[in-house]
């Protein structure tokens, strides 16, 4: 499986690409885009609730992104959010 700090990098860099915010769907298809290429068939397979590995493991890495402050938490329900200290990680420019 893809490493978690891949998926971070992607979704705070498709989150700087937006502008700092978007909806959830245009998040991940932007993740989806840069992370494709290094995808696992077991992170493309379908979990029993029928959402696929990868974007299951999407929505946590959020999450953790929200808990270490680089995600902002109070944003509305179905927007993702970059913070100051997202838009600071130095791997997000790169």
């Amino acid at each position: 499986m893809l490493p978690e700090p891949e998926y971070e990098v992607a979704i705070l860099r498709a989150l700087k690409q937006m502008g700092g915010r978007g909806p959830t769907s245009e998040v991940i298809a932007l993740v989806e885009k840069e992370l494709d290429p290094k995808l696992t068939d077991v992170d493309r397979e379908k979990l029993s609730t029928g959402v696929v590995r990868w974007k299951n493991r999407a929505q946590f890495v959020r999450l953790k992104l929200v808990e270490g402050g680089e995600m902002v938490s109070g944003s509305p329900r179905g927007t993702w959010e970059i913070s100051e200290l997202g838009r600071k990680r130095p791997a997000v420019d790169g």
